[in-house]
């Protein structure tokens, strides 16, 4: 057996590189190590398992948080095992996959794993958006790049070509996850995760910049995002899980990893985090959605514009401040505002 795969748990030492003397390692450092350490460690697994002869058309990538080189300390490890169909045939194509994910098992790491060929990375574009989202981060990992490259290539066209007819299940997604983990600027265990404003809406909003139709607030969702994969972090580091739900039970140790007073002052930050992811990617989809509105449709005469109340009016889904309003001298103005968004 190859010192590569009878390293000592290497999952595990994922944990001890997140924080040191009680703190959490700053990001993006902290994504950067754990990367490195994970890539490292399957490249020795690839060489391994292709005897140190990997075949032509034939490669490891990266999905998810590997791919990004922000994962969490115990995170899903996204792998495909990508080939052109003609390298291998499928017998030892079977035997070099379990060569693969037995190792990664064995290491401890959770493992969320395929094989596929370009063709078929491009039939789930046009199936699954959101799986689809997840694939535009396919990153190289080990063997030929040649492959790997291809495919992303292929997904990008698909998924710009393809926009008029996945934005709509794009947002039915949406709304299905948000009903289902709630939002997480308003809840007092939220799912950092999959909860309105969290870490998996900034992935939608990344693909809707790929689109090349609308471009998405850069700086305020950078931080934001930061400030949520440090919560992320955090949680799995006190808590050894892979989950994201921030639990009142862990909020105070989460707190002290990340030097913050209280776990209120570590909800708050979460909150506010979400709060500008979420409203960023309504703006982002508005734009979107009326960027492939048909030409017969489009108005030749500027936005219109609907009254809702005094000094509050509504122009292409968001309500705006109409004409003459003066906030400074109408104390009021904010509440009619507020009632009119709700």
């Amino acid at each position: 057996m190859s010192s590569a795969t009878s390293a000592p748990r290497p999952a595990q030492a994922r944990l001890r590189l997140a924080s040191r003397d009680g703190r959490l390692v700053p990001s993006p450092r902290r994504g950067r190590l754990l990367a490195a350490h994970t890539e490292r460690w399957l490249h020795g697994v690839w060489t391994a398992a292709t005897d140190s002869r990997p075949p032509p058309g034939v490669a490891l990538a990266a999905v998810g948080g590997l791919a990004r080189r922000d994962a969490g300390p115990t995170s899903d490890l996204d792998l495909v095992l990508l080939h052109d169909g003609e390298s291998l045939d499928d017998g030892a194509l079977a035997a070099l996959a379990e060569r693969l994910w037995y190792p990664v098992w064995d290491a401890g790491f959770p493992l969320d794993h395929s094989v596929r060929t370009p063709a078929q990375c491009r039939e789930i574009a046009e199936t699954d958006v959101a799986a689809t989202v997840g694939l535009l981060d396919l990153r190289l990992v080990a063997g030929d790049g040649r492959v790997v490259e291809t495919t992303k290539a292929r997904l990008l066209s698909r998924w710009r070509f393809g926009v008029r007819g996945w934005l709509g299940q794009l947002e039915t997604d949406l709304y299905e996850r948000g009903r289902r983990s709630g939002d997480a600027a308003h809840l007092l265990e939220p799912d950092l995760r999959e909860s309105r404003g969290g870490l998996r809406d900034v992935l939608v909003l990344r693909a809707l910049t790929a689109t090349w139709l609308a471009d998405r607030p850069h700086a305020p969702v950078d931080r934001a995002y930061a400030r949520l994969l440090d919560a992320r972090d955090a949680l799995q580091v006190v808590s050894g899980r892979r989950g994201a739900r921030l639990v009142q039970a862990d909020q105070q140790a989460v707190a002290a990893l990340l030097g913050l007073g209280s776990a209120d002052e570590a909800l708050r930050s979460v909150s506010d985090a979400a709060r500008t992811i979420s409203h960023a990617l309504d703006a982002t989809l508005r734009r979107a959605r009326q960027a492939v509105t048909p030409p017969a449709r489009r108005r030749t005469r500027g936005p219109s514009v609907r009254l809702l109340g005094y000094g509050v009016a509504e122009a292409d889904g968001e309500v705006v401040l109409g004409r003459g309003a003066r906030p400074d001298a109408d104390p009021v103005l904010p509440l009619r505002v507020a009632a009119a968004a709700a």
